[in-house]
């Protein structure tokens, strides 16, 4: 079986080099069943080890060409199942040149669910020398600028991303973070402007629609004449109002006694980080 499985490493890191998604995707899928049937996609430590580093190379390639093709299911799918072989089969196979950029990817996603006690977890489990590697500070990177408010820094990071699959995890994070500056706007504002909107959402000139759409799921109204947002008046979510609460800042104004919760006007950079810090914290509680 030795033989197959080298050919057919050899003709998936093909199809994966020229690009052929939709090929690899397939292959890989045909792939995974033979690695059932066979077992090795369990990472039996007894199975022959040109066997298992055949197995390990196809579903690092499958994990990646997931990402290319914006599957995040398929994707992670493949990297829960690499885990076996990268702790399990650490003694038995060589270290994968490719580890590093799937434990980055893997902090990224993290990082893109909001799942920050895992992100830290995963981080204090890794070597000196893992930490170091340029895929995983990355996302560390970027957790820190998030942390700092400074989301202009991680908007503009799509210009270096170290690999085509970390644009996709990265763009889920931006919507991430739209949303967290989109709930700080409707109880910082009553209205505003378009062209304002767009520039604090990180929305492009070009990309008026694909704002008014997230407007629009949100709830938003748009006044043609004017080209002005006003805001749905609901109720703050409790974990908002507790999110401010918990920290003390003068420039955040609050009538808890009278139920109207975080005034208009606050400025948005101190509503944003105490509300992340706080999420970071629950997280870490839970």
């Amino acid at each position: 079986m030795s033989l197959d499985l080298q050919r057919s490493v050899a003709d998936l890191q093909k199809r994966f080099d020229a690009g052929a998604k939709d090929e690899v995707a397939k292959q890989a899928s045909q792939l995974k069943v033979q690695l059932v049937r066979s077992g090795l996609y369990f990472a039996p430590p007894d199975a022959d080890a040109k066997d298992l580093l055949a197995a390990r190379t196809i579903l690092e390639i499958a994990t990646f060409n997931a990402l290319r093709q914006s599957n995040l299911t398929a994707y992670t799918q493949y990297n829960a199942a690499l885990q076996a072989f990268y702790v399990n089969l650490a003694r038995v196979l060589p270290a994968s040149p490719n580890r590093p950029i799937i434990i980055g990817l893997q902090l990224l996603a993290m990082l893109s669910e909001g799942k920050y006690s895992q992100f830290h977890m995963t981080l204090e489990a890794l070597d000196v020398s893992e930490l170091g590697d340029v895929f995983v500070r990355w996302p560390v990177d970027l957790e820190r600028w998030m942390m700092e408010g400074a989301y202009n820094k991680i908007y503009r990071a799509r210009e270096r991303v170290p690999r085509e699959e970390y644009a996709v995890l990265l763009d889920r994070l931006m919507s991430t973070i739209r949303e967290q500056i989109a709930l700080t706007i409707e109880t910082s504002y009553p209205s505003l402007p378009l062209q304002n909107a767009a520039a604090l959402l990180f929305f492009k000139s070009g990309e008026t629609s694909q704002l008014v759409k997230f407007a629009t799921e949100r709830g938003w109204d748009l006044e043609p004449s004017t080209q002005t947002f006003t805001f749905p008046k609901s109720p703050i979510p409790d974990i908002a109002l507790a999110a401010v609460a918990a920290h003390d800042s003068s420039r955040i104004a609050l009538d808890i006694a009278g139920g109207k919760g975080i005034k208009r006007g606050g400025p948005m950079q101190a509503m944003i980080k105490p509300a992340l810090d706080l999420a970071h914290q629950l997280e870490a509680i839970v």
